[in-house]
């Protein structure tokens, strides 16, 4: 019977397949057909090395193996800190964003539902008016 691997034995298997990966692209010159945009395709290699994706972001050293290929191969840094920045505060606003337009829309909704209503009713009037008109008044001797 086999015993589960842990999460950081598990990350260093990861790390090692991500070092095997990388000596075989290296060693075969293939690095510019995992370019994308100056930077490695991280969900190119998840594929390879058999891994999900998130590997390559939560695991602070495949991370650092794969922007250290960055900047070997093509000669870029893998995300500008203040891009970085810019990406968390727009990923923690994104939840505050939804939550205020789910009230604004629903506010609308309201709106809308009650303009329907009165909408109904004017026309419910008007339906019978036109009956009246119609069919003429009793009294006043108009009839169709």
């Amino acid at each position: 019977m086999t015993r589960r691997k842990n999460g950081k034995q598990m990350g260093a298997e990861y790390l090692q397949r991500v070092e095997a990966w990388k000596a075989r692209v290296e060693g075969a010159g293939t690095a510019r057909e995992y370019a994308y945009s100056g930077r490695v395709k991280r969900t190119e290699v998840a594929r390879e090395c058999g891994f999900s994706r998130s590997v390559c972001v939560q695991n602070e050293r495949v991370r650092a193996l794969l922007e250290s290929c960055d900047r070997e191969w093509y000669g870029t840094e893998s995300i500008d800190k203040a891009a970085s920045g810019a990406l968390v505060d727009r990923a923690e606003s994104c939840p505050q964003t939804a939550s205020s337009d789910n009230g604004r829309l629903m506010a609308r909704v309201a709106e809308l539902e009650a303009e329907n209503r009165a909408l109904r009713q004017q026309l419910a009037r008007y339906q019978a008016l036109e009956l009246v008109v119609q069919d003429g008044m009793a009294g006043f001797g108009v009839n169709g």
